[in-house]
């Protein structure tokens, strides 16, 4: 289905690829509950909420150097997905996005590198926009074998995947809508339009090209417009 502009002028379809964490989810009480119980079962005293929901404290996690009582948190951090989702929320303005772009015919589809459809998807389905998505994929959705695979990677062939259920084809338009890095590397991997956003870890994205997007917005909230090529954004937009 194409789209069709403000002055009624009908355009290539779009397809969006959208991050999870940070882009449209705001994991950070999900995050912060998950580490309060870690201390909690270590009887120890937890640090101040910003602290835990730092990037650093996160790296301090990934790299596996983070340690609550006799528990490498690294080892347990996919419970953040498995038990914490309904602490967390989409953020502000996402729901009437995504609405008005799967309305207008965009596809869209989510895509993340870590665990979680099923969580993911109860969580799309209680905001009820489950059916504005294409596809929705992480990496539960890899083979067995493919789990050590690393986070670029995953996400590339997800995307690839979640493009194609999608009925993506070459010559359409496409977006890749992120917080990090990661997104922009995924972005020119396809060669898509990168829309970057300040939410999540999106502050610490560089303003523009080469390491930066192509578009830099302070929220997905205000992604309908670009993808719809609206001259005028309506106010809800903004």
């Amino acid at each position: 289905m194409s789209t069709a502009n403000a002055e009624g002028t009908t355009s290539r379809p779009a397809t969006v690829v959208l991050d999870r964490d940070g882009t449209l989810l705001d994991f950070y009480e999900m995050f912060h509950r998950f580490v309060l119980d870690l201390h909690a079962e270590a009887g120890a005293v937890p640090p101040p909420r910003e602290e835990i929901v730092s990037y650093p404290y996160w790296t301090s996690i990934t790299s596996g150097d983070l340690c609550i009582g006799t528990v490498r948190v690294r080892d347990r951090v996919d419970d953040v997905v498995r038990h914490y989702m309904p602490h967390g929320t989409l953020y502000d303005g996402t729901v009437p996005m995504l609405t008005a772009l799967a309305a207008a015919g965009a596809r869209l589809v989510l895509v993340s590198s870590w665990i979680g459809t099923a969580q993911t998807r109860e969580l799309l389905r209680a905001h009820r926009v489950e059916s504005c998505f294409g596809a929705v994929l992480t990496r539960d959705d890899l083979a067995e074998a493919t789990q050590s695979t690393p986070d670029a990677e995953v996400k590339v062939t997800l995307a690839r995947r979640a493009l194609d259920m999608a009925g993506h084809q070459p010559g359409d338009r496409l977006f890749v809508v992120g917080d990090t890095s990661a997104d922009v590397t995924l972005g020119r991997r396809l060669d898509a339009t990168v829309v970057g956003v300040r939410t999540g870890n999106g502050r610490m994205l560089p303003s523009g090209p080469p390491g930066g997007p192509d578009v830099l917005l302070p929220s997905a909230a205000a992604l309908a417009p670009l993808v719809l090529d609206l001259p005028d954004p309506p106010e809800c937009f903004l």
